[in-house]
């Protein structure tokens, strides 16, 4: 890759943009991310190998300092091989994270939204109506009972009637 970083990151802008391109260019970067890591690795076991076959006038018997020193020069290596493999699942994410933002499916989404916004409103406004249909039915159960002269329950009454028969201006 000898191309200058803007022209790299234009050209894989403009293959995110295309889905024919887009599978091409994330198996591409995460193909070579992985085997820069695999390289890293091979690198590291090497010089592993190579600085724990070195003794050091003062070492401890059976080779742990040389061993211990050999890991600890070669965690970098091993660190840059990680980071080169969650770089590659990384350009999933981006992959993925770039399919969603797609206009199209942006859109769709919002109008599935206002959907279930739009059905959910109707289904509460239905639920309230019942409800205080429900409740008002109750009250005039309450308020005007059957007393058995073929009145039915509910029907409407004036507040006299509940105190008793009163002569009006007397």
């Amino acid at each position: 890759m000898s191309k200058d970083i803007a022209t790299r990151v234009t050209t894989g802008v403009q293959a995110l943009a295309l889905p024919g391109q887009r599978e091409g260019w994330q198996a591409q970067h995460r193909g070579s991310l992985l085997t820069d890591a695999q390289t890293y690795d091979a690198l590291a076991d090497a010089i592993q190998a190579d600085l724990k076959a070195r003794r050091l006038d003062g070492d401890l018997p059976w080779g742990l300092s040389a061993a211990a020193r050999a890991r600890k020069r070669v965690k970098p290596l091993r660190e840059a091989a990680r980071a080169m493999r969650q770089a590659a699942k990384a350009i999933n994410g981006t992959v993925a994270a770039y399919e969603e933002t797609q206009p199209e499916v942006v859109m769709r989404r919002r109008e599935d939204k206002a959907l279930r916004k739009a059905q959910r409103k109707a289904q509460r406004k239905q639920q309230l109506g019942a409800a205080a249909h429900n409740s008002a039915q109750a009250t005039l159960q309450r308020l005007a009972p059957t007393d058995g002269e073929g009145e039915q329950a509910g029907a409407p009454k004036l507040l006299g009637d509940f105190f008793g028969k009163q002569q009006r201006g007397a």
